[in-house]
């Protein structure tokens, strides 16, 4: 029996590849966050700083998909 998603907001720590940053959790917890492919377009927005929504399962609180950025990181000149 499938479960509802955890929805919750993240930052991003640091950049990992192409599909993948490091994010930390409201709560500390350090977890990867990935991009689904239809996601991809958001992937110039996760630099350092940024703010996301992400979506968790509660078997797994590992990993977390991106949905959405909702705010980007403040460049520093």
């Amino acid at each position: 029996m499938p479960t509802e998603p955890i929805v919750t907001t993240a930052t991003v720590t640091e950049e990992r590849d192409e599909r993948t940053v490091y994010l930390a959790l409201r709560n500390g917890k350090i977890t990867l966050g990935h991009l689904a492919k239809a996601g991809l377009p958001l992937r110039p927005q996760l630099k350092p700083g940024a703010e996301v929504q992400v979506e968790m399962t509660s078997f797994d609180f590992e990993k977390a998909r991106i949905v959405a950025v909702l705010k980007e990181a403040e460049i520093n000149s």
